[in-house]
């Protein structure tokens, strides 16, 4: 449907290019390009701003090189119009590592269109190079999500929750209220594309439909739960202290599940079919049913706190992602057989995400991105707190850590 709607998109705005709409024209005129154009890149992405003229309509013209109007846009690569826009206005859809030039022309009363703004080329690069820290929240966050807005969880019962971010408009935290009996240290935090959810100490974990509304659930287990993760069709899986797992297949009835170990398990993530769960003293499990685990060997001893399912964009192959203490980084192509990274640092990774590369974050501030889980480049947080979470909304990043750390990037 969207190649169908760009081409509907495209061939009309070449007709009225190419003049045989004219009689569209009968009732305005061109208007001068706007100015104070801008073109901020972003992750697969690219923000463009300007200041227009009252009663003007302008049209946006993109495409893959390095300069374009509006005349030639639809004869280059990826050529594309956008009609009517207004400022600011985010184009998506653009490739990573290849340049894009930018081009405006104004109308007035559906006329033609004017000459172009001057092309402006960028080159589109994945979120995580950089970070913008917001104003410090109270308390200590362990977990962040993102569904159709951020939540993030942590130390008594923390509950905050931000509407989505992007270039033009920052993250804006809201303390919330849970309906906990008592303060409660909560861990883990989760969307699923229908119901947030939250877990913690004491086996506790919460669910809502639009991080409002919040329901508790029986899990069963009075341990402590540090992660949680869904396959997108209805299952879920938490993990926590002593080989704790509880599983759900609408996450309103758990069930405990004998896991086939006792130590302590921090993460779980799903991908091709498998859960898998990382865990103190090197402790891989895997299992595609939820019902049967099995152990593996994960080639380490350190307590691996956080595990992820992406793309290695080198090899276009997927893969998980474990990472923990010391700097320990293991993957895995199957989710059976693994192998160790050489780290990049000494520090302790609390977290790993996934967003067209691995995002991963531990103390100190600690940030490393990956494209393929092998490679590591050590980003500059600008923070030297822990860093215990992160998530990520369409095009860009949110960690969260300690003394209300909060950091995005895009």
């Amino acid at each position: 449907m969207k190649l169908i709607a760009k081409f509907i998109v495209t061939a009309a705005a070449s007709l009225v290019l190419a003049g045989c709409l004219s009689s569209a024209f009968e009732l305005g005129n061109s208007a001068a390009p706007p100015t104070n154009v801008t073109v901020i890149p972003g992750d697969a992405s690219a923000t463009v701003t300007w200041t227009g003229a009252p009663n003007v309509q302008y049209w946006l013209f993109a495409a893959m090189a390095s300069s374009v109007t509006p005349e030639n846009w639809n004869s280059l690569p990826d050529g594309r119009a956008l009609i009517n826009v207004s400022s600011p206005l985010l184009v998506t859809g653009l490739i990573n590592g290849s340049t894009y030039s930018f081009t405006l022309n104004g109308r007035e009363n559906k006329g033609p269109g004017g000459a172009g703004s001057p092309s402006i080329a960028i080159v589109p690069r994945p979120a995580g190079g950089t970070w913008t820290a917001g104003a410090p929240l109270a308390g200590d966050l362990r977990a962040t999500a993102f569904g159709t807005l951020f939540i993030a969880v942590g130390a008594q019962g923390a509950l905050y929750t931000s509407p989505d971010f992007n270039a033009w408009t920052p993250m804006a935290w809201t303390s919330k209220t849970l309906p906990l009996a008592t303060p409660t240290e909560l861990y883990a935090a989760l969307y699923t594309g229908a119901v947030y959810v939250v877990a913690g100490a004491n086996g506790v974990l919460m669910t809502s439909p639009d991080a409002v509304t919040w329901t508790a659930q029986n899990t069963g287990t009075t341990k402590t739960l540090y992660g949680v993760a869904s396959n997108g069709l209805g299952g879920y899986v938490a993990v926590g202290e002593q080989g704790t797992v509880v599983v759900s297949s609408d996450g309103l009835k758990w069930t405990a599940v004998n896991s086939g170990t006792t130590q302590d398990l921090f993460g779980v993530t799903y991908g091709n079919g498998l859960y898998v769960v990382a865990g103190a003293q090197g402790t891989l499990l895997s299992s595609g049913d939820t019902s049967t685990w099995t152990v593996m060997s994960s080639n380490t001893s350190a307590n691996l706190r956080g595990i992820a399912y992406g793309i290695n964009t080198i090899l276009q192959t997927y893969e998980y992602v474990a990472v923990g203490a010391a700097g320990a980084v293991v993957i895995s192509t199957d989710g059976t057989t693994w192998t160790t990274q050489t780290p990049l640092t000494s520090r302790n990774l609390n977290a790993v995400t996934y967003n067209r590369q691995f995002v991963i974050v531990g103390d100190a501030g600690t940030v490393i991105t990956s494209v393929d889980g092998v490679a590591f480049q050590l980003r500059d947080s600008g923070t030297s707190n822990d860093l215990t979470a992160v998530a990520h909304n369409i095009y860009g990043l949110s960690a969260v850590g300690l003394a209300g750390t909060n950091l995005t990037s895009l």
